[in-house]
């Protein structure tokens, strides 16, 4: 009796390592059809799907990749471009995390970088009590490959959230940034940018009122920004918020758990003062 016991045992063992060894990838992904017009290159229909792909290898390492395809609504005659822009073995290591391989980054509010296809390695900790900390070694998405380096740092008090960023990728750049309740449903946050290299600067402040979390939920964001022409790298989290002043005014409503309507109209102008108008309306879901 005791030797099939024991046998039971070894065989139920044997049987949930070797599901958690070979455990089933999950998929997630999103998809959009976005609309957009603005000056000085009129306006176009676009959407994107996006697939991720996750699996855990034990208890420490796992694995990320992320397929997109965008389509031009309007070329029918174009299929499609289909790329892989994350690709990344992980670890997880007490309060630390290092992923290596193809990633997306962002850091701070988004002004320095908040963008895609970045090759290197990336650790990301809280192991210090208060403060979260990150740091990053790789090259860029670019043609030129330029070596790129960044270190971010979080911590709060008194209600308040803060932040730093030191990047380098050619120039060399650094950010500072804040965010904090006025009311129970009111957010400020507001970033600070320079490029050190250029001598060029700007600054992005916003103040978003509720928050679309499931069905039926409408939130609100106005910002104003004065960002220099060289003051941003090509990673920051809108192109278009380089060389410019002005308002943007977003809403954004949740048409379902599963799906968001976002719109957002900027009145601007670039420094030299030529329009800098852009109408943004996007569908997008999550599965």
């Amino acid at each position: 009796m005791k030797k099939r016991l024991l046998t039971a045992a070894v065989l139920a063992s044997l049987t949930l390592s070797t599901a958690v060894a070979f455990a089933a990838p999950t998929f997630s992904g999103d998809a959009n059809i976005e609309y957009r017009n603005q000056d000085g290159s009129g306006d176009y229909l676009t959407n994107r799907i996006r697939l991720n792909v996750d699996a855990d290898i034990d208890g420490t390492f796992y694995i990320h990749g992320r397929a997109k395809m965008n389509n031009d609504l309007r070329n029918t005659t174009n299929g499609g471009n289909v790329s892989f822009d994350q690709a990344y073995i992980g670890a997880k290591v007490g309060a630390s995390d290092v992923r290596v391989g193809r990633q997306s980054l962002a850091i701070g509010k988004g002004l320095l970088m908040d963008d895609d296809n970045f090759i290197g390695a990336q650790v990301t900790t809280k192991a210090i009590e208060g403060l979260s900390l990150a740091g990053f070694y790789g090259k860029d998405n670019s043609s030129a490959s330029v070596e790129t380096t960044f270190v971010d740092m979080g911590t709060s008090f008194s209600g308040v959230n803060v932040g730093a960023s030191y990047l380098k990728s050619g120039d060399k750049y650094y950010a500072v940034n804040a965010d904090t309740k006025l009311t129970e449903n009111v957010v400020l946050n507001v970033e600070y940018a320079k490029n050190t290299t250029d001598k060029a600067d700007g600054f992005l402040a916003e103040v978003a009122v509720g928050q679309a979390a499931k069905k039926g939920d409408f939130a609100y964001k106005v910002s104003y920004r004065d960002i220099e022409a060289n003051a941003l790298p090509d990673f920051t989290t809108d192109g278009w918020y380089k060389n410019s002043k002005g308002f943007r005014v977003k809403g954004i409503y949740k048409v379902s758990d599963k799906a968001t309507l976002t719109a957002y109209q900027d009145i601007a102008e670039t420094q030299a003062g030529a329009d800098h108008n852009r109408t943004n309306v996007e569908f997008s879901v999550n599965f």
